[in-house]
């Protein structure tokens, strides 16, 4: 992704801030707040300077966050979080800093996020307990 060196430090730096702080939190609400933190960080980067890897890299984390959101807010006894998703939310989100820092490919990681967000969902949830999907 071609952004300005100073762009790709201040998003560098605000996902390390992130990961950091989902890494003490317990809570799985805490967790997914200081998350948007990175799609927050992402908008406001494009909005100075448009780039549109940048742009996909927002929507991904956005509609990841929506959705794990979404599954905390309105419990479900059948569809279930997987206990793992946020140690793999926070997994997922240092490969993208690593991605970042070597001026990666962001495709794969955002595949990833776009995988947990899936099993928030009844069909997701239920691909993962088949052992189709896995995160």
């Amino acid at each position: 992704m071609k952004l300005s060196e100073s762009n790709k430090k201040k998003l560098i730096e605000e996902i390390k801030f992130v990961i950091e702080k989902m890494k003490s939190e317990e809570d799985a609400k805490a967790k997914l707040y200081y998350f948007s933190a990175i799609f927050g960080t992402m908008q406001r980067i494009f909005n100075i300077e448009y780039n549109s890897d940048l742009v996909f890299a927002h929507m991904v984390t956005t509609t990841t966050y929506n959705n794990l959101n979404a599954r905390l807010s309105i419990p479900d006894k059948v569809v279930q979080l997987p206990p793992e998703i946020f140690d793999k939310l926070t997994a997922v989100t240092e490969e993208l800093k690593n991605t970042l820092e070597k001026n990666g490919n962001l495709y794969n990681v955002l595949k990833k996020y776009a995988i947990l967000g899936l099993v928030t969902s009844g069909n997701g949830y239920y691909l993962y307990q088949r052992g189709i999907v896995k995160i």
